[in-house]
């Protein structure tokens, strides 16, 4: 079984007021063509790997994102504007979770395994990417992103290690690998979390 040690996090839940302005310094300008949704990823996901003093995502690492919602406000734009008509490409792209995903790529200079998984259960979503990610030896940069009630971009940079002591103990919820643990694995019940 394999064993990851949470290198950092972002909590940003909800961002921080001025994140947009921070995220355009970070980038060396205000993001083009994205949404608030795509906007909101992007902002966390550099401040975790920024925390974890990374600079690109290791080519053997996987991205995970998730979202309860995913871009509902642009969707709802898109709804809107089909009323007269066809919704305007820009609208419609930003529908997209993907664009994401191809945003994350380019700044982080990566390309490799990424998917978008629409999940209500943030730890069962983690359970599901540990046992995806087995293979992967860079590890994973995982995600959670909504625009809908509170604005939030959560992201966990899990590395693999070799970490066998005694302790662990069943993962009772989210909120245990958001602040609480410093290792999780996949064991034979479910989630494990170390303290």
């Amino acid at each position: 079984m394999k064993t990851y040690r949470i290198q950092s996090r972002c909590i940003a839940q909800p961002v921080p007021a001025g994140w947009r302005e921070q995220l355009a310094r970070r980038l060396g300008g205000r993001p083009r063509r994205l949404g608030l949704w795509a906007e909101l990823g992007l902002y966390g996901a550099l401040e975790c790997l920024e925390r974890s003093k990374e600079q690109v995502l290791p080519a053997h690492a996987g991205l995970i994102l998730s979202s309860r919602h995913g871009p509902a406000r642009a969707v709802r734009s898109a709804l809107d504007q089909t009323r007269d008509g066809l919704p305007l490409p820009l609208t419609f792209l930003q529908t997209q979770p993907s664009q994401l995903l191809a945003a994350l790529s380019a700044q982080l200079q990566w390309r490799g395994d990424a998917r978008f998984i629409c999940h209500p259960d943030p730890l069962a979503l983690v359970q599901l990417a540990m046992a995806i990610a087995h293979r992967l030896e860079g590890g994973l940069l995982m995600g959670w992103v909504d625009e809908l009630d509170v604005e939030s971009s959560v992201w966990l940079r899990l590395q693999p290690v070799a970490h066998q002591e005694a302790g662990w103990q069943k993962a009772g919820d989210f909120a245990t690998l958001t602040r609480d643990c410093s290792h999780i694995r996949l064991g034979p019940d479910g989630l494990e979390v170390l303290s």
